[in-house]
């Protein structure tokens, strides 16, 4: 496939060249979009997959360098490297270039074999940095959330409640923590087998996933066992979980129809900590679990 490269310079002839330039040399590996302001070039940015952009210094109305301070403040294009084409030898020109943002500049009138080398050069970084990026993304993914369910894990959710506590604390916020766990999950299991008992767990860890609003958290504490916190109080959390409760009771699983779940919740209190409250909510949790199952109860 292509790569496709966007030249802007506000002088027709100057595109002219480059596009033929480009295209001449290299005519299976590039294809050359131009345009002739800024305006245009950031047009062409929102709609088309551009891989690298030769950009033009001096231009009217909007010159080179504050056309490159918009591409690179742009979720969508901040990534694109970006080649001057100068024909200004001065070094605090050629200082700007990079201090804007530039990947590399080329001096007018250019040499051809440097403009491809350089091209490929910085085509073929950008190539490398966006597969490292990917995986980062995917490393920090595997290590907040859980990798069965894909919601956050027991992790990910012990960094942002201690966070959460302090902050409700020194906000004087109210928040419920909850924990909820799958009742007769062992049964599931030796009846239906593992991979019957991890689809249920995907599923109902979606179905939790979309009844929390925004600003609440869910996480997969571990096995069958799920945290929640609720920015409400206790009464409000009380309505919520309950709610909760019976939707889960009344949506039919794959494989194995009906399940229900037990509920412990707590309020957080002046006096709380980590451990504190997540002992109050298992107690609660316990308590539910021992008068009957499928029920909410709070300490």
């Amino acid at each position: 496939m292509k790569k496709k490269i966007l030249a802007i310079d506000d002088i027709d002839a100057n595109l002219f060249t480059l596009k033929s330039v480009i295209e001449s040399l290299e005519p299976q590996k590039y294809e050359v979009v131009t345009a002739l302001s800024a305006e245009e070039g950031l047009a062409i940015l929102l709609k088309e997959q551009i891989d690298l952009i030769l950009l033009d210094v001096m231009m009217p109305e909007i010159d080179g360098f504050e056309t490159a301070k918009m591409i690179k403040s742009r979720k969508k294009t901040k990534d694109i490297p970006i080649i001057f084409v100068t024909a200004n030898r001065d070094d605090a020109v050629i200082e700007q270039c990079y201090q804007v943002g530039g990947s590399d500049y080329i001096n007018k009138p250019f040499n051809q074999v440097e403009l491809m080398a350089r091209i490929a050069f910085h085509i073929k970084l950008h190539e490398k940095e966006m597969v490292l990026r990917l995986r980062e993304e995917e490393l920090e993914h595997e290590a907040n959330f859980d990798a069965l369910t894909q919601i956050y894990n027991r992790r990910m959710f012990a960094n942002y409640f201690e966070q959460k506590i302090s902050y409700a604390k020194e906000q004087k916020s109210p928040f419920i923590f909850v924990m909820c766990d799958i009742d007769l999950f062992k049964k599931i299991n030796d009846t239906y087998g593992h991979l019957v008992g991890d689809i249920v767990l995907k599923e109902l860890a979606q179905l939790l996933k979309s009844r929390v609003r925004k600003g609440d958290i869910v996480a997969r504490w571990g096995g069958e066992e799920f945290v929640f916190v609720f920015d409400v109080g206790l009464e409000m959390g009380k309505k919520i979980v309950d709610n909760l409760r019976k939707d889960i009771a009344t949506t039919l699983f794959s494989e194995v129809g009906s399940v229900s779940c037990s509920f412990g919740m707590t309020e957080l209190r002046e006096d709380d900590s980590v451990d504190t409250i997540i002992q109050r909510a298992d107690d609660a949790l316990y308590e539910a679990k021992e008068n009957g199952r499928n029920r909410v109860c709070q300490k």
